[in-house]
């Protein structure tokens, strides 16, 4: 037969050629949509701003009309729609591809199985078949996506994958028992054709043509369901529902760009907000109708008796071109997005860094939050990954992903939710370790008894690169800064050791310290709800509320170790039988979460001391630089120290105290 008699054939069914070329178009845009989106879609926008021919400037508030900026307008949000339409294409459809082709595999291996070879196996499948079907599709789903939660994406396919199958395979069954009892099948089995061939060769020809049809009336199906899910609230990468402070009221805070999740609106904007909830509507209907009528030419161009037919072999090209896209479609979407576990600090970033580029081209990370809810996941799993991004007028972008999920994102301009100061943050590079081992780090030094006793306390693990210092670094804060917070600092964001908290500056000394004293660096660090000044070492702190150290008593403050607090030795640089002491010593307790014991340190002479300080197992060898005792402010209202001789505040020719 000539080639122009089939393409003849082929366009005398209208169907198959809007059927055919529909699918083309949702598959480029499922493939291309996301760049050809000319907005972010999770960019929201509490006010639209558009300047005028004339010069004058008119604001709008979301939901919009479409105009020549938003060509479908904007949703409650002010998320572009044609943006999300066509960003969602590639999820949307992809998930409806996987789902479909899975339902597909069960159904047809159950059916041809049972129809084959028939026996107490066939009787099994048809039993659960039938059970299956007495249940409401719709109802089915709702409970698989519910008790398949916890696995995210592949839970939600399986899911929609489940359903249906039934009527697949009782489909298959009888056909595979009409083929079998087909007098070519026995013609085969005469000349001693294996089973395997007569199941490969034979019996997928005749089933085949017909499976392709039902596929695409399954794909429609599965797309129908998606859309029903959505609109009682259930999709990818979470829930349609209210979010405000005191519960589940005010604006919709849909995530992903995704259709069935852009229908979950319609239960909350149907009446104030038409146009944002038809859209999509719109086009899950087109998509069905364009599978209904792909399902009717396949039909018609595969069924012998009809006048459209057209030879196997042009069936045959048409059915590998189908699959090939289908399974292309289906595999792409499974190797991008089915990741196991949470995404890492790093994963994440790759991922926020396309839509930071695509809202602020050219910003630059500056920091990242991993926020843990104890009254949602506890420290397994983060309830938000932020990332923050600083462009050249000093403003900030946050975007998140609820849950770690790499679906559930939220773009936020001018907002921070995490009360860092972002003035001298350098920009973050590539490759950083994630939060996972500075987290764990910090429940090792005080925050996993903070959060027994404080269990709902917010924990943050925040990865910044202060100006201060050389490298990136993690700090990890137990509650809100508002409320006695705990902050475990610093984590080195390369190696994960453990480093200084930001170095203090020196609160108006009497004089420099000589350069001979290697005095250590006094760090602050939160002690409760006040900042202390620490020197400190690999399990011990010790420090005071000032960074100053006096001749005389000294109150201080140890963190870590279990024990009483102990001088193991002391020796000053000018005066080796000078003496030091540890005075008051209190047993170790629990304050906020820590490991706390005070004392007070007695020096009898000024200058500069090299100290040996431990707490049960803990111990930490530091320099320190004492003035002389009538430095101290207000030196008169403290009371006659045994052992020690106050001197003046002054520098004579014997004491090498540095130079003015």
């Amino acid at each position: 037969m000539s080639i122009r008699r089939e393409v003849g054939r082929l366009f005398s069914n209208p169907a198959l050629l809007i059927g055919l070329t529909g699918t083309l178009v949702l598959l480029l845009m499922g493939i291309f949509g996301t760049l050809l989106a000319p907005y972010d879609p999770s960019a929201n926008q509490s006010s639209i701003i558009r300047v005028l021919p004339d010069g004058t400037s008119s604001i709008q508030f979301p939901p919009t009309l479409p105009d020549a900026q938003h060509w479908l307008g904007t949703d409650p949000l002010g998320r572009d729609q044609w943006s999300r339409v066509l960003a969602g294409a590639w999820l949307s459809l992809s998930v409806v591809v996987a789902s479909a082709l899975f339902r597909l595999g069960i159904g047809f291996s159950l059916g041809l199985a049972s129809g084959w070879y028939g026996g107490p196996f066939a009787r099994v499948v048809r039993v659960i078949a039938v059970g299956l079907g007495t249940i409401p599709q719709l109802l089915l789903a709702i409970m698989l996506v519910l008790v398949t939660r916890p696995l995210g994406v592949a839970g939600f396919i399986a899911s929609l994958a489940v359903v249906g199958w039934p009527e697949i395979s009782e489909f298959v069954r009888t056909e595979t028992l009409r083929a079998k009892a087909a007098p070519f099948i026995e013609a085969a089995r005469s000349v001693g054709a294996p089973g395997r061939r007569l199941i490969t060769t034979h019996l997928f020809a005749t089933v085949g043509p017909q499976l392709l049809t039902v596929a695409a009336l399954e794909t429609g199906a599965v797309l129908l369901l998606l859309a029903e899910l959505g609109l009682i609230g259930l999709f990818l990468a979470g829930a349609t529902f209210l979010v405000g402070d005191f519960g589940r009221v005010g604006p919709l805070r849909s995530r992903v760009p995704e259709w069935g999740q852009m229908l979950g609106g319609i239960q909350f904007y149907a009446i104030t907000a038409e146009l944002p909830t038809l859209i999509p509507a719109v086009f899950v209907v087109l998509a069905s109708a364009i599978f209904a009528l792909l399902a009717d030419g396949l039909r018609a161009a595969s069924d012998p008796f009809s006048a459209r037919r057209v030879m196997p072999g042009t069936f045959g090209v048409l059915t590998k071109v189908l699959v090939g896209a289908l399974c292309f479609s289906a595999v792409g979407f499974v190797g991008v997005n089915l990741r196991p576990g949470v995404m890492s600090m790093d994963e994440g970033r790759s991922v926020a860094a396309k839509t930071a580029e695509t809202t602020w081209p050219g910003s630059e990370f500056v920091a990242g939050v991993a926020r843990f809810s104890p009254a949602a996941f506890g420290i397994d799993r983060p309830e938000r990954l932020t990332y923050y991004y600083r462009n050249a007028n000093e403003e900030v972008l946050r975007i998140s992903f609820m849950n770690g999920d790499r679906l559930a994102i939220e773009t936020r301009k001018y907002e921070s939710e995490d009360e860092i100061d972002f003035t001298g943050l350098k920009a973050l590079p590539a490759g950083l370790m994630s939060y996972d081992d500075p987290l764990a780090k910090a429940e090792e030094q005080g925050g996993f008894d903070r959060r027994h006793v404080r269990p709902a306390d917010l924990v943050r693990v925040i990865l910044t690169w202060p100006g201060d210092r050389e490298a990136p670094v993690y700090s990890v804060i137990y509650g809100s800064t508002q409320l006695d917070p705990l902050r475990v600092c610093c984590f080195d964001a390369r190696t994960g050791e453990t480093v200084d908290a930001v170095v203090g500056q020196r609160t108006s000394p009497p004089w420099p310290v000589p350069s001979d004293c290697a005095a250590a660096r006094s760090v602050i660090r939160q002690v409760g709800p006040f900042q202390w000044y620490f020197v400190q070492g690999a399990l011990l702190s010790v420090g005071g509320p000032f960074n100053l150290n006096y001749q005389g008593d000294n109150f201080i403050q140890l963190i870590g170790g279990q024990g009483t607090p102990r001088l193991e030795a002391a020796t000053n640089h000018d005066d080796t039988a000078a003496r030091a002491d540890v005075v008051n010593a209190k047993p170790t307790t629990t304050v906020g979460g820590q490991a706390v014991s005070l004392a007070t340190l007695r020096l009898s002479k000024p200058g500069c001391w090299n100290l040996r300080i431990s707490v049960g197992n803990a111990a930490l060898e530091y320099t320190l630089y004492a003035y002389p005792s009538d430095c101290r402010p207000q030196h008169e209202q403290f009371p006659p120290i045994p052992d020690v001789t106050p001197l003046p505040c002054v520098r004579t020719q014997t004491a090498p105290m540095g130079n003015a």
